[in-house]
């Protein structure tokens, strides 16, 4: 039976924090902000509910002449730039699919900021199939997007073959868990409590992740 894995992007694939310090480091020097308006435009992206609310509060933060919609733009346009693929990922994901492997990228989030960050560091390439929540019309952790997920990869969904690969206890592991697959997950110096779904495996990287995979 075929081996697949399926990976989220943010905080997983690439690396989503750094990208937006880089981001809101260029942000903040093309305004002449404050520099410690680095640190608050970080932490805010974090809590906001999606773009528009993101673009909003920063605007009213920093009075800011852009309306919502040109700020939206801006980030839009701008922040998928900074995003990077590290080489020993890619290196993992070409060795798995030489192996044989099927790879899907599942991630929830707005289609065009997606597809923007994933067609930015080539990783449309290195896996045969993408799932954008928005474009689903489902979110992790909802069983259907791994089962549509499965379906388009021409796999199916079980432990003895299936894995999920994430950084979200939630959305990835007890998604990951709910579908029936095996699953890894990326604390990123989060602890893991008893209260918390438990995933299979615990890894301190990506590169560490598609290691353990490809061993498996």
């Amino acid at each position: 039976m075929t081996q697949f894995a399926l990976f989220d992007l943010d905080n997983t694939l690439v690396d989503q924090s750094r990208a937006l310090r880089a981001w809101a480091e260029h942000f903040v020097a093309d305004r002449n902000l404050d520099p410690a308006a680095v640190d608050y435009l970080a932490v805010k992206s974090s809590t906001a509910l999606d773009w528009t609310e993101y673009a909003a509060g920063f605007k009213m933060h920093f009075n800011l002449p852009d309306s919502v919609e040109q700020l939206v733009r801006d980030v839009t346009d701008t922040y998928p730039r900074f995003f990077v693929l590290d080489e020993e990922v890619e290196a993992g994901l070409r060795l798995l699919r030489a192996e044989g492997w099927r790879l899907g990228i599942v991630t929830n989030g707005a289609t065009a900021m997606q597809s923007a960050k994933i067609d930015r560091v080539g990783l449309r390439a290195l896996v045969d199939a993408v799932f954008i929540s928005e474009a689903e019309g489902v979110r992790k952790p909802d069983r259907r997007i791994f089962e549509r997920a499965a379906d388009r990869l021409g796999v199916r969904l079980g432990r003895r073959t299936g894995w999920m690969v994430g950084d979200n206890l939630e959305a990835d592991i007890a998604g990951g868990i709910g579908a029936g697959l095996r699953t890894i997950w990326l604390p990123r110096g989060r602890p893991l409590t008893t209260a918390d779904p438990q995933p299979d495996h615990l890894c301190d990287s990506m590169s560490d992740a598609l290691k353990l995979l490809a061993a498996s």
